[in-house]
């Protein structure tokens, strides 16, 4: 449904704006029905219905003509409902209207020209014409998202990455478990409707913002969803990393390399859903950026929908070729902004309903208030606020997190992996190489974690990037270990005590 508003003029314009978007992004109109959208202005929202002032009679008679489908489907889109648009003509609106595209030469008479309708809740003033097919659609259930199925849930913590081995999706990550707000409610919209099959103008689907903001939990539903509505598809979830690594495996044996190769092949231009994420880290790997191409071009013209994850938008992509980025900006591009207030508020909710933990609200407003940056954020300052909780036996309450975030924010100087690793190494006695190198002794192994868990913490990298400081480790090894510090750190004051310690020396700039 779409989100409430008690302003009806930004509610109209609000869905208007993000109507736009989509029908500039439709492949099946042409540059022609695009240019009679520059001359519609919404006015207001009353029920299911949205007003839109237009420049003259020739714009009305074309979005109740060849734009009336596309328009109704798009408006269904963003709001989530069956929405019909109503017509006013105020060229009053328009001080510098362009010249209008030419009419035909003997226009029919149009059922606008029938007496207005006017609705009980609009203004009484405001007149204007109800489309004529408008009560001729029948509302599509788009957005009623199934839950996922039981045995794709962890029983244990639901927020745990649960990857299942043929699709590589995180079978935890779904639409229920995604917190729309105004700072990703487009996105999430078009994501939905992409992986419901409706979402076919918007082919590929590009999705870029910062790190720790839900992209990859937003490629993960996709899938997921795809695969609820049918279970005959052939989805594939896989990072940039995984994608090359893959591709360079499949060259290492030049004896095999030919049926290595088609295999490789095989694996990904087959698929029906292909969901790549952090696409920027391909930027310069030329070999492999070719063999992306020629897959992407595979899937592209055999209609499979593609959707592509990125820490900036196509055009900023470094490294790429401009056939490349061209072909990512023919299809729709969204960004994820950093949550606000409220959103950050019911992802703490529901982080702590998956976990059973009673939080008051007050305490879940002051970490709401502290952690402003992305989620991966929010989530480190709830470890740490029920770490203190668990530990001294005591309630979660606002005095406790007030204490316990006391300097967990405050971030002086901009930390580096290397430095992370330096000082963890000199804080247990170890070196460098212990860390990043294969020893799996009990010491070595929880250094390595607590160090990887920080690197989580205290960095913007990816888990990806993580390993690969890391020796090149694979990224669920990185979520593994960020997973056992953070339940541990609630169990044991002395796991607690060695990241608080390390937390405050790195703060610092490595000072004692």
């Amino acid at each position: 449904m779409a989100a409430e508003s008690n302003d009806p003029s930004q509610e109209a314009e609000r869905i208007w704006s993000d109507t736009l978007t989509l029908l500039k992004a439709s492949t099946s109109l042409t540059s022609r029905d695009k240019g009679w959208l520059q001359d519609v202005v919404p006015e207001a929202v009353f029920g299911n219905t949205i007003v839109l002032s237009l420049a003259n009679t020739a714009t009305r008679q074309a979005l109740q003509n060849e734009l009336n489908d596309p328009l109704l489907k798009a408006l269904q889109t963003v709001s989530g409902q069956a929405m019909f648009p109503a017509f006013k003509i105020a060229p009053d609106n328009f001080p510098q209207v362009s010249q209008e595209p030419v009419e035909p030469s003997d226009p029919q008479p149009q059922p606008e020209d029938q007496p207005v309708a006017e609705p009980a809740t609009a203004p009484a003033a405001v007149q204007f014409t109800p489309t004529p097919a408008a009560q001729a659609v029948e509302p599509v259930d788009t957005f009623t998202t199934p839950m996922a199925p039981l045995d794709q849930l962890d029983p244990i913590d639901p927020n745990k990455v649960l990857q299942d081995p043929q699709t590589h999706l995180n079978k935890n990550a779904t639409f229920d478990t995604f917190v729309p707000g105004d700072s990703n409610r487009f996105a999430r919209t078009v994501a939905l409707a992409v992986a419901e099959g409706s979402g076919k103008d918007y082919n590929p689907l590009c999705i870029y913002g910062g790190p720790g903001l839900g992209k990859t939990h937003l490629l993960n539903a996709i899938g997921n969803y795809a695969l609820v509505k049918d279970r005959n598809l052939k989805v594939r979830y896989v990072t940039s990393e995984e994608f090359t690594n893959e591709f360079i495996e499949a060259l290492q044996n030049p004896s095999q390399s030919q049926g290595q190769i088609a295999d490789f092949n095989r694996r990904y231009r087959q698929v029906d859903v292909l969901l790549i994420d952090d696409i920027q880290f391909l930027g310069g790997k030329e070999s492999t950026l070719d063999q992306f191409f020629h897959t992407f071009n595979a899937l592209y013209q055999a209609n499979k929908r593609i959707v592509i994850a990125s820490d900036v938008p196509p055009k900023n992509l470094k490294g790429f070729e401009t056939r490349l980025i061209s072909r990512f900006e023919a299809g729709l591009t969204v960004d994820i902004k950093p949550p606000d207030l409220e959103t950050r508020i019911a992802i703490l909710r529901m982080m702590a309903a998956n976990t059973n933990m009673v939080i008051p609200n007050d305490a879940l407003d002051l970490i709401a208030e502290r952690a402003t940056e992305n989620i991966r954020e929010l989530e480190g300052a709830l470890t740490r606020v029920t770490a203190v909780a668990s530990l001294s036996n005591q309630p979660v309450s606002r005095a406790l997190a007030e204490q316990a975030l006391q300097d967990f924010l405050t971030m002086d100087v901009e930390i580096k992996p290397t430095d992370i690793i330096a000082q963890v190494a000199k804080y247990f006695h170890l070196t460098f190489d212990d860390l990043v190198g294969r020893a799996r002794t009990k010491n070595v192994a929880l250094a390595r974690q607590i160090a990887m868990y920080l690197g989580r913490e205290m960095t913007s990298m990816s888990l990806v990037d993580i390993g690969e400081v890391f020796g090149g480790r694979d990224h669920t090894t990185v979520m593994h270990a960020y997973t056992r510090i953070s339940n541990e750190m609630q169990e044991k004051q002395e796991i607690y005590n060695y990241v608080m310690e390390l937390t405050v020396r790195l703060k610092q700039g490595g000072k004692e």
